[in-house]
């Protein structure tokens, strides 16, 4: 058998097997992987949520960075996709993306030169501005381009991340860039994910009527200068609330509310599988949608050493896979192409190092080196920026296609 260079920490060797197997290792491990079925499935959910709520989707692009994950998104119905950089936009704007919400400010003049490139090619692109500093430097540099530039105004909170603190601080902000040249302001846009206190649920309604509230004020004064105009908010924990507050606030057609979940694509065994559980308990509707989201990311990893009884070290580590918000816990277990088993609540990941992983097994387990060990990680957003290339597979682990990141 002929063998060949790879060219990625997870790619295959065997330059002539026409099928390939995970399961019949190979590939190189560790491997991350999207099961196929599961995506499709996550992709017509969350379409079918934003049809039924009379919303618009853009989701959050920065948590996959996979072209291919976007032309997915795209042909099912997403209105656009959002990203957090210039660089993710021109990636986005490449896979299809016709509209793009820059959920950031933009800052520099390399970077509002990439944004300007988007526009110039017709790409509709909106970015976010919170301060008059920033609205002076984009209305010098686009004026000079002799490009309008959509601006959306960011709200916050106090404590949270970007955005004018208040409504009256936005409104002196729209004020101010109703008298620059270039700017176009387009909407407003804000994050209810960094809210965090004793009554979460109910801070997170008062924040998105205060936006609501905020878009009536700046339409009763006639600041809206562009053509299309917008609403925008919801992270993948709250996007009921959003939707649901915002069809309240009975905001007036001409602006379209347009939501950015972005985790829901891949899911995930972890934080964003307990927001979902808790969306399915408020929301009617999300229980009325069918069989809620699937995890479509897992990560495939050898038994590598097995130094002493209970304790098995994996091959996989920090370079791998998410650990900032729990760590990675095995799902199923196989040997020689057949599942021992998938019932491992009693093992656990007890710590990362940079390659190498410490996995306390069940005494009813016998684990051998060579064992292949399938994970479920928690927050994918950091565990799809650990890899350039992860392999598309059905649900009996044969390798359909490579899907490449742009990070």
């Amino acid at each position: 058998m002929k063998y060949q260079y790879i060219q990625h920490k997870s790619a295959t060797p065997l330059a002539e097997k026409p099928a390939l197997n995970l399961l019949q290792q190979d590939i190189c491990l560790p491997a991350a992987l999207l099961k196929q079925t599961a995506i499709q499935h996550n992709l017509q959910w969350m379409q079918r949520f934003a049809q039924a709520s009379g919303v618009l989707l853009a989701p959050h692009g920065k948590t996959s960075m996979t072209p291919w994950l976007f032309q997915q998104q795209l042909a099912v119905g997403a209105w656009g996709i959002t990203v957090a950089t210039a660089y993710q936009a021109q990636v986005a704007a490449q896979a299809g993306a016709k509209r793009i919400i820059l959920a950031n400010q933009l800052v520099g003049v390399a970077n509002m030169a990439i944004i300007a490139a988007l526009l110039a090619g017709g790409t509709e692109l909106f970015v976010c501005i919170d301060h008059a500093d920033n609205a002076n430097a984009l209305a010098a540099f686009f004026a000079t381009e002799q490009i309008v530039l959509p601006v959306l105004i960011e709200l916050g909170v106090p404590g949270g991340r970007c955005g004018c603190r208040s409504n009256q601080q936005a409104v002196a902000l729209a004020k101010h860039i109703a008298g620059l040249p270039a700017l176009a302001l387009a909407g407003i846009e804000f994050y209810e994910g960094v809210i965090n206190t004793n009554d979460t649920e109910h801070s997170v309604r008062q924040f998105v009527q205060q936006a609501a509230a905020l878009c009536k004020a700046l339409l009763r004064l006639q600041l809206f200068k562009h053509t299309n105009l917008l609403i925008s908010g919801a992270g993948s924990a709250w996007y009921d609330i959003v939707a649901a507050e915002l069809s309240k606030a009975t905001l007036p057609p001409t602006m379209q509310t347009v939501l950015r979940p972005g985790c829901y694509v891949s899911h995930d065994r972890g934080i964003y599988q307990q927001a979902q559980q808790l969306i399915e308990q408020r929301s009617a509707l999300a229980c009325k949608l069918g069989a809620g989201l699937h995890n479509a990311l897992e990560l495939a990893v050898y038994v590598q050493s097995l130094p002493e009884p209970g304790l098995a070290v994996l091959g996989f580590g920090k370079r791998d896979a998410a650990f900032d918000a729990g760590l990675p816990q095995a799902i199923a277990i196989y040997r020689n192409g057949q599942m021992l088993s998938d019932k491992l609540q009693d093992c656990q990941t007890t710590k990362l190092m940079d390659q190498h992983a410490f996995w306390r097994y069940s005494p009813a387990l016998t684990p051998k080196i060579g064992d292949i060990v399938i994970l479920g990680a928690s927050h994918p957003c950091l565990t799809f920026d650990k890899w350039r290339t992860l392999w598309l597979t059905d649900n009996d682990y044969n390798l359909l296609q490579q899907v490449d990141t742009c990070f």
